[in-house]
């Protein structure tokens, strides 16, 4: 058995709600911005947007979400029994994640060799993303050589790498005892580190391609969003330990807060300037993102959280990863056949909605359902889903 055991943290709240939990304990606010999130990428891809569209917010929110959430899990495996499984946490992501990546890459190599999608593919483009090193293929030789419409892989090669690493250091320095607040700060400190590498390989003539698709340049969203996972976590009952006037004044003023921080967030986004935006935009989103992940898991009740929690939201939240992958190819085909760009991307966003669900249907809750066989059959179960 693979696992790593820790110092117990004296708070053992137990509340936390990771992204692949079953639907009835996760947090469905998250679900409504996931849902958000994935809408700001479409509208960034799609026709109507002549290039000004800060599409790429969505793919922060993503990488701060999958940060917060992961993290999340492995503290709350590590407060319920002491220990980390590696074997159970790599399998899931597995399972989680290749199913609909290899779908989606599958399904554009069918349309180039129908020829309903022209491409010029090299087989290293098509390893690059069966490898989940897209990123940095992409870097070195460009997009040409890729399965079409299938660049978003990217972002997952971001994340599979940052898995590969991250996870693994943090359960060591909980093995040599090292303080989850010391290990927050520390996350907190090498994502600054990255903010500073940004602007230090722009300066010195880094071109768009290494500076937004690298991981040593983007993985600091992923960061932020782990380091709040273990520094201030509101399902984790992090704020119950802060000194009482302090956390009146949060409490009292949070909404206000989180506008303040919605409003940042919308005025980094729409900033034109490219240095910008390759420099410290992710870093103000960021910030901007820890109040307003607060307000919406701690306020479910409020407007928001009723808007965020509509079931056409928390629906298309719980579609957003089969949503993201397969949305570019859907445009490509639907493109074409229409001239009004307005109704191409509206029915582009219907049609990828419904292939979506199948692809959730056909591929995705098979491979979860065989995940779970695996565990119980040679992992045994485990309380932490």
């Amino acid at each position: 058995m693979l696992s790593i055991r820790g110092p117990l943290p004296r708070n053992r709240s137990l509340s936390a709600i990771p992204s692949d939990m079953p639907a009835r304990s996760r947090i469905r606010s998250l679900d409504g911005l996931r849902a958000l999130a994935v809408l700001v990428v479409f509208v960034g891809h799609g026709r109507t947007d002549q290039g000004q569209w800060p599409g790429y917010v969505g793919v922060t929110v993503f990488f701060f979400l999958s940060g917060f959430l992961i993290t999340t899990l492995l503290r709350k495996e590590l407060e319920q029994s002491g220990r980390i499984h590696l074997a159970r946490f790599y399998l899931r992501r597995t399972f989680r994640i290749l199913p609909a990546a290899y779908f989606t890459i599958a399904v554009s190599l069918l349309l180039v060799a129908t020829g309903v999608l022209p491409a010029a593919i090299s087989e290293w483009g098509v390893l690059s993303e069966f490898l989940n090193y897209t990123n940095y293929y992409i870097v070195a030789v460009g997009y040409e050589s890729l399965p079409p419409e299938t660049s978003q892989m990217w972002s997952l090669a971001v994340e599979e790498q940052y898995y590969l690493v991250v996870p693994m250091a943090l359960l060591v320095a909980y093995r040599v005892r090292a303080r989850r607040i010391w290990i927050g700060w520390g996350l907190v400190t090498v994502a600054l580190g990255i903010a500073g590498w940004r602007i230090f390989l722009g300066v010195n003539g880094a071109d768009f391609d290494r500076l937004y698709f690298s991981t040593d340049t983007r993985i600091d969203s992923i960061l932020w969003g782990a380091a709040f996972a273990l520094l201030l976590n509101p399902v984790m009952g992090d704020a119950a330990r802060w000194a009482g006037r302090f956390r009146r004044w949060v409490s009292q003023n949070l909404a206000w807060i989180t506008l303040i921080a919605v409003v940042a967030l919308a005025g980094s986004a729409v900033v034109p300037a490219l240095s910008f935006r390759l420099s410290i935009a992710t870093t103000i989103q960021c910030l901007a993102l820890i109040p307003i992940f607060w307000y919406v898991t701690t306020r479910p009740g409020g407007l928001v959280g009723r808007v965020l929690n509509s079931r056409v939201l928390v629906r298309l939240g719980a579609l957003s990863f089969s949503f993201y992958l397969l949305h570019k190819l859907v445009l490509a085909l639907i493109g074409p056949l229409m001239d009004v760009p307005i109704v191409t991307d509206v029915m582009s966003l219907l049609v990828s909605v419904a292939v979506s669900q199948l692809v959730f249907w056909v591929v995705e809750s098979p491979f979860m359902r065989l995940r779970v066989r695996i565990e119980q059959r040679f992992l045994g179960s485990s309380s932490t889903a």
